[in-house]
């Protein structure tokens, strides 16, 4: 072990927690699996326009981070119209800059032992049997003395790295860096978490992000004293200081990055032209989730007549903590970005008889989303798999899923529904001209033997189904009192009115009403089952017959071996916030958020506002999740899917790599054989007056960055006979565009 010099600096906790955050600027962010939802891994990085923040990500992974030819030539195919580029300069490989002991001249293969016996160092300390309540570093310790060998590294590091762990702490190891700047160490950090991205991203989320503590706890300052202690004890002479150099943008990336979303957004563009008329009273209101996945659907509910939708971020409005019937524990059933204040619990339903078959179905696509039954509910499967797959086989595959379900009665512990109710309301455009019937429609998706199951959910919700919170806002709004209420704040709904509430599962494309009395609501059923008969061809690729179709989707969402049950958000190209008019009848092919918007209704700007700092923000953060698991699929991504495994029930790792995997899994936004989902940036379409748009934009600070950094690209016009405009950073509006 290299000798160092523990007397050279004086660095006290608080130094060391503001190097470490300075230092974890560009690392991402890992949720839990079971609430997963997708996140931009420069969050942090909103202080610098995007294409400087790439940059820097780039040098630090030493990954290229660019659409490539392969992305572009696949446009082409699709009909796009894009200039040619030079594949030569598609992907130039890179080095990830050295850690200590990677600077000391080491091959490659005892850096990759090194990484290896940290990455598998924190594997077995975070999922070690913890009944004494020990901290990572003295599981670490335990691990270390434990074994005799692993990772290529021998006994005797393991013991050297358990004394070096046992007696010195972060700042102690630190210390001996004797000369080294500020700016040294916290690059040397920079690169600790570049080593092992996966394990700093699930490091992070602990630190900043958990509400709880997690069994599994692992804080970024342990996650270094483990990395650099191993590196110190692996090396054999002193260190030099790391040196921190910018990195040249690639304007070859950056032309076809700009190109592949000139083309994409042209499409969406024209398809907004398209002029609408304003509709009679509907018999049908239906409020879904902003989510791409309602795109379509409320294309085919419109088809009727008598059907009329808006868009609204799943969590309709109800900040809450949910606590499930027949579960003790609760989740958060909302935006990460926002803190539930209020707790609702179930406290039952009036079941309803229901098909063994399917029961059995969903009871087994529940335990094969628990990671520590996976395993062992295949193995003994195999007892009863082939009576039971030969019983479905003779039934067709699969019995349909219900077209109604029991209403849960749920208990809130607020006083302020009407609150609740009047922010829904004004918050989706819809106060006034109230159907006979309102139904606000969660979406949740149904999968087998799949750990990434929550990015598949409602990130309105953080990864959890939306149901839940659209019955708890109908009981609100159904209720006399709440009503009542309303009127005096000048929202005059109907006695005629009834809120109902279903949820679309976007595996299968059906929808499931909530109801006690299925003839209620019989003639809504059929509208539903008519537009999901619609979506459920429109999804299959060989144009079959609709029950060919839905037994086709319904195979996927419960076929234990199915890589790709659905796409999920991929391929999507923009958030607009418009007019219902404006909406209905454009065919936006799935690729669209779609957010209601009444101008008329928002004259001081604060719906506006509200919409771009927090669904416009989730939806971002999607979209660069989908961006970097597309660019970067074996680093930012979650890789092949087929060679994942779960880490108990926080995150998933491939292979025998020790590191945890981020991000999406390549069959998420990929096929077989060309990619899927083109890697842009998100555009924010708006139609309002632009003044107001550019007084929202001031007014939030975040909203400010994302658009002047150029991370989104907002497009606007005041009203359908207007034309687009687009917004220029330092600037403003702009009459030219440049697609």
């Amino acid at each position: 072990m290299n000798s160092i010099n523990m007397n050279s600096m004086n660095m006290n906790s608080r130094n060391i927690e503001s190097l470490i955050k300075s230092a974890s600027s560009h690392v991402g962010v890992s949720w839990p699996l079971d609430r997963s939802v997708a996140v931009n891994p420069l969050l942090d990085s909103y202080d610098k326009p995007f294409f400087v923040a790439l940059t820097e990500l780039e040098r630090q992974l030493g990954e290229h981070l660019w659409p490539t030819v392969v992305h572009t030539t696949e446009a082409v195919k699709r009909g796009f119209n894009l200039p040619s580029f030079d594949s030569q300069k598609s992907s130039t490989p890179k080095l990830r800059p050295g850690t200590y002991f990677e600077r000391g001249g080491e091959d490659i293969r005892a850096a990759q032992r090194v990484r290896a016996l940290v990455g598998q160092l924190m594997l077995e300390a975070t999922t070690m049997d913890n009944s004494a309540n020990l901290d990572l570093i003295s599981r670490a310790v335990h691990v270390l003395c434990s074994y005799t060998s692993w990772s290529g590294t021998s006994h005797k590091v393991h013991r050297e790295l358990a004394d070096l762990l046992v007696n010195k702490n972060l700042d102690e190891l630190i210390s001996g860096f004797g000369g080294w700047s500020e700016e040294q160490i916290v690059e040397e950090f920079r690169r600790h978490f570049a080593r092992l991205p996966g394990w700093a991203a699930w490091a992070k989320w602990n630190d900043e992000w958990a509400r709880d503590t997690h069994k599994a706890k692992i804080s970024r300052a342990q996650f270094l004293t483990i990395s650099l202690a191993a590196d110190l004890v692996a090396s054999s002479t002193t260190g030099a200081a790391p040196e921190v150099s910018a990195r040249e943008q690639s304007k070859e990336g950056a032309a076809r990055l700009v190109a592949l979303e000139n083309a994409t957004y042209s499409k969406i563009l024209q398809s907004l032209k398209i002029e609408s008329v304003a509709d009679a009273i509907p018999l049908l209101q239906v409020v879904t989730c902003i989510d791409v996945r309602s795109e379509p659907l409320r294309r085919a509910l419109e088809v009727d007549p008598r059907v009329a939708t808006f868009g609204f971020a799943g969590f309709f409005g109800v900040p809450a903590e949910i606590t499930a019937l027949g579960e003790a524990e609760s989740y958060e059933a909302l935006p990460v970005l926002v803190t539930p204040s209020l707790k609702v619990e179930a406290l039952g339903a009036q079941f309803a008889p229901r098909d063994l078959e399917l029961r059995v179905s969903e009871l087994f696509a529940d335990l094969t989303h628990e990671p520590q039954a996976m395993f062992a509910l295949a193995e003994g499967a195999g007892w009863f798999g082939l009576p039971w797959i030969a019983y479905k086989k003779i039934r067709g595959l699969a019995t349909p899923l219900p077209q109604t379900s029991p209403i849960t009665v749920w208990q809130l512990d607020t006083e302020n529904k009407a609150d609740i109710a009047m922010g829904a309301l004004q918050g989706m455009g819809l106060t006034k001209n109230f159907a006979r019937f309102v139904a606000f429609l969660g979406h949740a998706s149904r999968t087998s033997a799949n750990p990434h199951y929550a990015t598949l959910d409602c990130g309105a919700c953080a990864g959890h189904p939306g149901g839940s919170s659209a019955q708890i806002l109908a009981d609100i709004l159904n209720e006399t009192g709440v009503r009542g209420e309303l009127l005096l704040r000048g929202i005059e709904i109907p006695l005629t009115t009834t809120f109902l509430a279903g949820e679309h599962n976007t595996t299968t494309e059906s929808v499931v009403m909530y109801s006690e009395n299925a003839s209620e609501v019989r003639e809504l059923v059929q509208i539903f089952k008519g537009a999901s008969d619609l979506l459920a061809q429109e999804r299959d690729e060989k144009q079959r017959s609709i029950s060919r179709s839905r037994r086709t989707l319904l195979r996927k969402s419960r076929d234990w071996a199915e890589t790709r049950p659905e796409w999920g958000l991929a391929n999507h190209v923009s958030f607009v916030i418009a007019d219902r008019r404006t909406i209905r009848g454009a065919n936006l092919g799935g690729q669209s958020f779609l957010h209601s918007y009444d101008v008329e209704s928002d004259g001081d700007g604060a719906i506006l506002r509200s919409i771009l700092a927090a669904p416009v923000v989730v939806a971002h953060w999607i979209n660069m999740s989908y961006y970097f698991s597309t660019v970067a699929p074996d680093l930012l991504g979650a890789g092949d899917k087929s060679l994942l495994n779960p880490v108990g029930d926080f995150a998933v790792i491939a292979g025998d790599d020790p590191d945890l995997r981020l991000g999406l899994p390549w069959q998420s936004v990929a096929a077989p054989t060309a990619p899927y989902h083109l890697p842009v940036r998100l555009m924010v379409v708006v139609q309002a007056p632009l003044d107001r748009i550019a007084g929202a934009i001031a007014a939030e600070p975040l909203v400010t960055q994302l658009v002047e950094g150029q991370w989104i690209r907002l497009v606007a016009r005041a009203d359908e006979a207007d034309q687009w405009h687009e917004w220029v950073p330092a600037q403003g509006w702009s009459d030219t565009l440049y697609y």
